[in-house]
């Protein structure tokens, strides 16, 4: 089995549910940010300072076809990864993709929470946050509406039965 790949925008909860799906369905897991921070010795905001966005750009895609080292894992990816460099079609070619479908409403009330941590977000004021969220969602939905399969929108913090049964079809039509 090839790797299932995780997109949708940042605060859709790919690293969360990648972890839940991983458990549930005993597969190992890989966060594709902490893997590039942890070759790279840097967190993404050193990268993002130092190189700038399109420099991490890059390094996502380098360490993106990296993955094909590891066997039947759950890949989350971060949130513009399938919308730079081919990624996307990349993606498509060597695994199963999922997207973590989230409205702009519920990304903000994560992301407002979060944006410390986050380059792109971090000095934005809340409205600024509320229209970027808008923006760019609209814009990476080509990307993201590429995937193999669209996820059920998460409406909580736990793997819905609705979720594990969606996921368990997905494997089942990806297997055969």
């Amino acid at each position: 089995m090839k790797n299932i790949y995780l997109i949708g925008f940042m605060g859709s909860g790919k690293s969360y549910t990648g972890k839940l799906m991983a458990d549930f369905f005993n597969l190992p897991y890989l966060d594709l940010d902490q893997f590039i921070e942890e070759s790279c010795h840097l967190p993404i905001p050193e990268i993002f300072n130092k190189y700038g966005e399109a420099g991490f750009r890059e390094l996502e895609s380098l360490y993106l076809r990296k993955t094909l080292d590891f066997k039947n894992t759950i890949i989350s990816c971060g949130g513009g990864t399938p919308c730079f460099n081919e990624n996307m079609s990349w993606i498509k070619q060597y695994g199963m993709s999922i997207y973590l479908k989230a409205t702009p409403t519920l990304l903000y009330k994560r992301l407002n929470k979060q944006k410390a941590g986050r380059p792109l977000i971090s000095k934005m004021s809340d409205s600024d946050l509320k229209n970027f969220i808008a923006r760019k969602v609209e814009e990476r939905e080509y990307y993201y509406n590429q995937a193999d399969y669209v996820s059920l929108q998460l409406k909580n913090e736990d793997l819905s039965p609705e979720l594990k049964d969606y996921i368990s079809t997905c494997l089942q039509r990806y297997r055969s």
